[in-house]
């Protein structure tokens, strides 16, 4: 059974509600000689080496494994393991001034009944909070609301992560903002609607059959339209906001699974799971324009850079880099085996790519220095996160 098969059929299980891991314990990977420091005081130590010698001949089915001493990620932590700790002992991490803001990181955990909130500094946990399957999380532009989607509701949390109310909805689906950020349009992946959600009252207002299994929802520049990808369908279907009306079904010909659109609304980037293209859609008449081709069997996670000249997708293990204007791949970089969402930091100096690695420990985020090109590091504990989101803070600075 090859790896490509596994992967898909981990995620469809956790699709459907199987339940593969009970727990989850989240920790920080960072690339490079602090790859070594176990206990995260910033440099590798004699206290390292004790954690290291504590795993040491231990295997992914041991109870003594540790996934962060399997330095080379192969499933066993060995003398290869040793070798490349031993050329990090006694190195330290030079400190980096922060400066400007901070944010905290969300993931949408769908396996761990969780979305966790993770500080962008330190990569620590902040908080966990627990819920049913989730399968988005969105944040308001004034940076003061979370939202949630779930098996059985849409949530609001204030920044206190105190839930403000919940909407019944059977949905695994995205969610996203009006312009004016009065309501929410969910994707109910059961019912096959679109469900329209006063975040102001806490009550839904509307609903729009849209389609089978709408996955993924975006809203054209000036708030007139949206976009929904409907799975089963295959197929992205136009909404008139104003009538609330479906005016136009336009075939993809795979799985749809994220959608995209450009800064001035004209065109729109579809992911297809299998088909090895990414589908370049003419908003204006609402046909397919063309296809992006890659040299991996399909895509997944797509985001745009701040200023939306840039596009980057996961496309099986591989990070993409779009130049938008000229719809060309500038640059891949190889994170792992396979790969599904991603999220974008707000300062667009980082992707936070979920990635599946062979005999590492299973799947994680993969953070990555997007004006370097290079890995960070990796998140590990995760399983296939469904969305990544980003509140930025201010950075309280410390008294001279």
């Amino acid at each position: 059974m090859n790896l490509r098969f596994c992967a898909v059929l981990c995620m469809l299980m956790v699709l459907n509600g199987e339940d593969l891991w009970a727990e989850t314990s989240v920790f920080w990977v960072a690339d490079g000689p602090m790859g070594s420091d176990f206990d995260g005081d910033g440099k590798v130590t004699f206290t390292d080496f004790l954690h290291f010698v504590n795993s040491f001949n231990a295997n992914s089915e041991d109870e003594s494994y540790d996934p962060r001493t399997d330095l080379n990620e192969d499933g066993v932590t060995n003398f290869n393991d040793f070798l490349a700790f031993s050329s990090s002992y006694g190195q330290a991490k030079t400190p980096a001034e922060p400066s400007g803001d901070r944010y905290i990181i969300y993931v949408a955990d769908v396996d761990d009944s969780s979305v966790m909130a993770l500080d962008s500094d330190s990569h620590l946990i902040l908080d966990y909070l627990p819920y049913r399957g989730p399968g988005g999380v969105i944040v308001s532009a004034d940076q003061q609301s979370i939202y949630v989607t779930e098996v059985f509701g849409f949530f609001k949390m204030d920044t206190r992560h105190e839930v403000q109310f919940s909407v019944p909805v059977e949905s695994r689906g995205k969610a996203v903002l009006s312009l004016d950020q009065t309501r929410a349009y969910v994707a109910d992946q059961v019912q096959d609607l679109v469900r329209v959600v006063d975040v102001v009252n806490g009550v839904t207002v509307d609903s729009i059959l849209v389609g089978n299994r709408p996955i993924d929802v975006a809203l054209s520049p000036d708030g007139t339209k949206l976009y929904v990808a409907n799975q089963t369908d295959q197929n992205v279907v136009v909404v008139d906001l104003v009538t609330m009306a479906v005016t136009a079904r336009i075939i993809i010909g795979d799985i749809p699974l994220e959608i995209s659109i450009t800064q001035d609304g004209a065109r729109a980037y579809v992911t297809n799971w299998s088909r090895g293209v990414i589908s370049v859609l003419d908003l204006n008449t609402n046909q397919v324009a063309g296809a992006l081709q890659i040299d991996q069997g399909g895509a997944f996670g797509a985001e745009f850079s701040p200023d939306k000249s840039l596009l980057y997708v996961s496309a099986q293990g591989a990070l993409l880099e779009i130049d938008v204007a000229h719809n060309l791949i500038v640059r891949t970089l190889r994170l792992g085996d396979d790969s599904t969402v991603l999220g974008v930091s707000p300062d667009g100096s980082r992707a936070y790519v979920t990635t599946l690695v062979r005999q590492a420990g299973g799947p994680g985020l993969t953070v990555v220095d997007l004006n370097e090109w290079k890995i960070l590091g990796r998140l590990r504990g995760f399983f296939f996160p469904r969305e990544i989101a980003f509140r930025t803070v201010p950075r309280i600075m410390e008294p001279q």
